[in-house]
């Protein structure tokens, strides 16, 4: 099986990050670092004054790119900043473009002002010193809403965040099936079992080390710890779709199936991509999300700033207008993104209100139980690897 694109990617951006000759970040305290006073901002503000950020983010989800160019850069305009979104297929080209950057010599004026990241990505740039410093606890919005004594904020893939990366939106690892077939969906992973045991060929999942396979890999495991979690995707494997001998290579792949009935369930680590997949008409209408096991697989979305970014006082103001909490507000609704929020209800006081709304979906759920917490990022590649070795072969 070739290595997607992803894959060699991770594998290119590693050589690059290990060519900077950087040494292991030392162990921190995952304690809320403390933040400078809020009125320090205004002198940031000032200077963001009609700067344009260039912002790389995947670009492949419609809607996210819509809520950034309708709802996020209307905001950013009125605080005098701009937002030129940088579309990319994979986040690890916009580090690799930070990486040749310093490699170059160039320690400012960088390309790259601001990156949607996390997991292996960030941990990776963090260790080799790529990004800026002591910035995100002094956001003003972080500092009144965001919990950063929560591990779900001040770790990324169980790596210290450390003040260098903002949150902006948190993913939870959602099941779909059609509810006019299998109204009682497996509550968890011996209960997925026992379906494919009785409906041979009617589930699959994508290969890892694509993002959704790899998630559903890393919750078996979570679940069932490592080695009990191998042995059981090797009995799942010949009751699959095609009896195993070939996989999706995408979720897309995996959505295509679904939507055409050749199997029974999808999955994302999107909680609103039901609803978003019958809205667009693929998904039929009687489709349900639901969970597998205590809660969903859980892990939060940040922005990082370079060390070298020319525009910082610019990401600085747009990491903040991410966190307002009525674009947060925004983002939470079903007809938009259906993400739930990076805010702590219980810090916003009035404005809690404006997550109480009537625009709620069948096809969205209330709650996602309790979080499963992801990996540690340098966990992803390893069992990807043996996946590749012990299942895939």
């Amino acid at each position: 099986m070739k290595r997607s694109p992803a894959a060699l990617a991770v594998i290119v951006l590693s050589l690059l990050l290990a060519a900077c000759g950087s040494e292991d970040t030392p162990t921190t305290s995952t304690a809320a670092p403390a933040a400078p006073a809020a009125d320090t901002f205004a002198a940031v503000e000032a200077e963001a004054k009609g700067q344009t950020v260039r912002w790389w983010m995947f670009g492949g989800d419609e809607k996210i790119n819509a809520y950034v160019d309708d709802v996020v850069a209307p905001a950013a305009e009125k605080r005098g900043v701009t937002i030129e979104r940088v579309p990319i297929t994979d986040t690890a080209d916009a580090v690799g473009r930070v990486v040749s950057e310093r490699r170059a010599g160039k320690t400012d004026g960088g390309g790259v002002d601001m990156i949607w990241i996390n997991g292996e990505n960030f941990a990776a740039g963090k260790k080799s010193d790529l990004w800026l410093e002591d910035w995100s606890t002094g956001l003003p919005n972080a500092m009144q809403f965001v919990d950063y004594t929560s591990p779900a904020i001040n770790t990324d893939f169980q790596v210290p965040v450390d003040g260098q990366e903002s949150p902006w939106q948190s993913a939870r690892f959602v099941f779909a099936t059609d509810s006019a077939k299998v109204p009682d969906p497996p509550q968890d992973f011996d209960a997925l079992l026992a379906y494919a045991k009785a409906n041979p060929g009617r589930f699959t999942y994508p290969a890892p080390p694509d993002f959704t396979g790899s998630a559903f890999v890393r919750q078996v495991v979570a679940a069932k710890g490592e080695g009990e979690a191998f042995a059981y995707l090797k009995e799942l494997k010949p009751l699959m779709y095609r009896k195993g001998e070939s996989f999706p290579k995408s979720q897309a792949e995996l959505d295509e199936l679904f939507a055409n009935k050749q199997v029974d369930f999808a999955m994302a680590y999107d909680a609103n991509f039901v609803n978003a997949g019958v809205r667009k008409g693929g998904f039929p209408g009687s489709a349900r999300p639901f969970l597998i096991g205590e809660g969903a697989l859980t892990n939060t979305s940040y922005v990082t700033i370079p060390a070298n970014a020319a525009n910082q006082a610019g990401a600085k103001v747009v990491a903040d207008v991410l966190l307002d909490p009525e674009i947060q507000a925004e983002k939470a609704k079903p007809s938009v993104l259906g993400n739930p929020t990076v805010l702590d209800l219980e810090k916003l006081g009035p404005q809690k209100s404006l997550f109480v709304n009537e625009d709620t979906s069948e096809y969205v759920l209330t709650d996602y139980g309790t979080p499963v917490t992801e990996v540690a990022a340098d966990e992803v590649a390893t069992l990807e690897k043996r996946w590749m070795r012990e299942i895939l072969r």
